[in-house]
């Protein structure tokens, strides 16, 4: 990057007024603007405004003419331009202060950045706006015009040679926008005279109507359609739907000034490098400026619409864009999913999402509006983490076999995952599923014991195979269910909110319960297992009172079953001060199950036990699973691992959900309908009654804050036995931010509920 930021002029606002007056004859109050590498004053001189340029020292006389001129053709082709004044001596550049200076009119109005909320009409004024002055400058030339320009798009690989100045995390997001913009075909796109600076800092509105732009110092020769581009990434920060926001723009440039189709292919990461750009120059000048507020002005938002846009498909926004608008036709898809898809597979919210793409914490809808998802455990590292896609993928080009031949990767992974667990835990079976590793437990148990009975809690779950439906409450109790089998023995769920013990050490009285379901199933033979997960998502996201798997499985083992904990939902680090749930409990489990998060989305699951248990299931029968095991899982597994590891997502389980804990505590104190909040690290569990004294559950204000907040762009969802619990089990990425959000959406919901009638 040049160094012109090291040559800005930095007058005072006394030397302004004097040069304003030495050189203009401009009597007034001056107030200084922001710029990057010049100077510029507002001058307040009586009823009249001027605007006082100070050149960077190393601009030349050629630059400075070259957009004296091009506001003088503005101005001619009608474009609503200031108006250079001379000097006392008629010169249009002047020498002050050491640097080219130069004086031009005010234009009045607002600028966009700080109006809050930008209508449609006020969008499609951008785009007709930079539309009109592209047009006007198409027949535009001057020497100065061609030059090398830090700020250009066509020259953004002298942006990114500070990438080595971002963290590792960001400089890989960052790096994907310059790769795409290799592949941008330059020759294929239209060359001329463009503004170079469209952000929202310099377009000028008046009633509701971009009517002007400002400041004609980035002006270059370059793609015409770079001045879209620069318009769409400035003004698309912080929208709630971006792309519908940059489709408005665009449709309204294309119909003042059309675009050929290279054009609008190119606009998307045209945009995005753009910012990338943005936040590279911003590190670079952090170092040579670190006090100047200008420099840092767009880079928090330019990050999160980086983010955002991460996951999205500039063919699919071209196409979009084209198009005008996007489609979504739920109702054909919904009519189609019902003739194909089980009508006992469930869908989401009276008004079905239609999801095309996720990305860390967020899904999105075919507009590309995004969804801050609150409650998807299976992308545990973030949807589409490219640490593990690529994982796949390489390893998929490679080998992908059953675990019949020798392999370093089943090898690698079973060590690595064993390693995270507390002696004797150490033998490794991989599955494809948290349903097959229960089952499989359950087969273990069975084979050890010789006993057949199972203890499980109330409101259970534990998978979708017929031996497991049969051991889950969740299920066998609910529609459709056939009740509890002989062989399983059900014990009260520990729930301190609604539960009969909340006074002293409950969890050994909870824990009372195991042990009398434990003698019960002495008449049937006696207990070969208890099934527990190591906090209960569909009982209602209850965390275990302290003490309370000690006691349980003292009794288990007495009896001679082993213990099961069901890690499937709340494994690898979603604790945040452990990284397993059961040992917050100071416990080690004979079995520990795993799933959902295990590969992120690749189906996995696993199942590590004891060599004891291990020798005792291997009684002849051959254990055989197709893809259990196989090196592509394996891969995912691993990639997994490593990237809690080095984004240290367990630690930002366990301060995010700290704080959002907190805050959700602090909302329950306004809101009488919150009747508990409970959690552990990033796995939260939000009550709500009907009243606390009795604490009658209500489901129906949870259930219509989940649809609520869904129009806000927040996916949450209900669960518990009386379903009125909304459960938080979000990305591992998940921020203080996103906790922000989320409790802001929600206490606007309440309070919006709250107030209205109830049925």
């Amino acid at each position: 990057m040049p160094l012109t930021i090291h040559s800005a002029p930095r007058i005072s606002v006394e030397d302004a007024r004097a040069i304003a007056y030495g050189v203009y004859r401009v009597r007034g109050e001056a107030e200084p603007l922001p710029s990057e590498r010049d100077q510029n004053f507002l001058l307040h001189a009586g009823v009249e405004k001027f605007v006082l340029k100070l050149a960077n020292r190393e601009e030349d006389r050629a630059t400075l003419d070259f957009q004296n001129r091009a506001w003088e053709h503005l101005a001619a082709k009608g474009v609503l331009a200031p108006r250079l004044i001379p000097s006392r001596n008629g010169q249009p550049i002047a020498d002050a202060g050491g640097c080219a200076v130069r004086l031009f009119t005010w234009i009045e109005g607002e600028r966009l950045a700080s109006i809050r909320t930008h209508s449609s009409a006020l969008l499609a004024s951008v785009g007709g706006l930079v539309a009109r002055i592209d047009a006007a400058l198409e027949d535009f030339h001057h020497p100065a015009a061609v030059r090398r320009l830090h700020w250009d798009i066509a020259h953004a690989d002298a942006a990114s040679e500070h990438l080595p100045l971002l963290p590792p995390r960001r400089r890989t997001l960052v790096e994907q926008y310059f790769t795409a913009w290799k592949n941008i075909p330059w020759s294929e796109l239209r060359r001329s005279v463009i503004h170079g600076d469209c952000n929202d800092h310099n377009i000028i509105v008046r009633d509701g109507n971009a009517v002007a732009i400002l400041d004609l110092g980035d002006s270059v020769q370059t793609a015409t359609v770079c001045d879209l581009a620069i318009a769409v990434a400035y003004t698309i920060l912080d929208k709630p739907d971006p792309l519908a926001a940059a489709a408005q723009i665009v449709a309204a440039y294309h119909q003042r000034y059309p675009l050929r189709d290279a054009e609008i292919s190119a606009i998307f990461p045209l945009a995005m490098t753009r910012l990338a750009m943005s936040v590279c120059y911003s590190a670079f000048n952090a170092r040579a400026a670190a006090d100047d507020a200008y420099q840092q002005v767009s880079a928090a938002g330019a990050w999160r619409i980086l983010e955002r846009m991460a996951p999205v498909s500039a063919h699919d926004v071209a196409e979009r864009f084209r198009a005008g608008h996007a489609g979504d036709d739920r109702e054909r898809l919904l009519s189609r999913r019902r003739a194909h898809i089980g009508p006992s597979l469930s869908i989401s919210y009276k008004q079905p999402l239609h999801i095309v793409r996720g990305w860390r914490q967020f899904l999105y809808d075919p507009d590309w509006r995004a969804y801050l998802d609150c409650v998807n455990n299976v992308a545990h590292v973030g949807h589409a983490h490219p640490r593990v896609t690529s994982a796949i993928a390489e390893q998929s080009a490679r080998l992908n076999t059953n675990t019949r031949y020798l392999h370093e990767l089943i090898l690698e992974y079973s060590e690595r995952l064993a390693a995270t667990l507390p002696d004797p835990l150490s033998v490794v079976y991989l599955v494809c599923s948290g349903s097959e590793a229960n089952e499989l437990a359950l087969r273990l148990a069975r084979a050890h014991t010789h006993r057949r009975d199972v203890v499980v809690l109330d409101a259970a779950y534990h998978g979708n195979t017929n031996a497991l439906i049969d051991l889950s409450p969740y299920k066998y109790d609910g529609p459709g269910g056939a009740g509890r089998p002989a062989w399983v023995h059900q014990a009260k769920m520990p729930d301190v909110y609604r539960g009969p013990h909340a006074g002293a050490d409950p969890g050994a009285r909870y824990a009372e319960y195991v042990a009398a379901a434990v003698e019960e199933a002495k008449g049937n033979g006696g207990v070969a297992a208890f099934f527990a997960e190591s906090a209960l998502g569909c009982g209602g996201q209850i965390i275990l009172p302290p003490g309370y798997f000690a006691v349980s499985y003292a009794a288990v083992r007495a009896a001679g079953g082993v213990c099961v904990a069901d890690e499937v939902q709340t494994g690898f680090g979603r604790a945040g001060t452990h990284f397993w749930m059961f040992e917050t409990q100071g416990v080690t489990p004979d079995i520990v199950t795993l799933g959902k998060p295990i590969g992120n989305g690749h189906p996995m699951g696993a199942v590590i036990t004891t060599p004891e248990i291990a020798r005792s299931f291997a009684n002849g029968m051959e254990y055989f699973n197709t893809f259990g095991g196989n090196p592509v899982s394996c891969a995912a597994g691993l990639a997994v691992l490593d990237v809690i590891r080095e984004e240290q997502l367990q630690e930002n389980a366990r301060d995010t959900g700290a704080d959002l804990l907190a805050r959700l505590r602090d909302l329950a104190r306004k809101h009488e309908s919150i009747g508990d909040v409970r959690g552990h690290g990033l796995f939260i569990g939000i009550e709500f009654v009907r009243d606390r004294a009795v604490r009658t559950p209500d489901a129906a204000i949870a259930s219509a804050a989940v649809e609520r907040i869904k129009e806000a762009g927040v996916l949450l969802s209900t669960d518990g036995p009386d379903h009125n619990v909304i459960k938080i089990k979000p990305p591992m990425c998940f921020t203080r931010e996103d906790g922000g959000t989320v409790v802001e959406q929600l206490d606007r919901v309440l309070e919006e509920l709250e107030n209205e009638p109830r049925q």
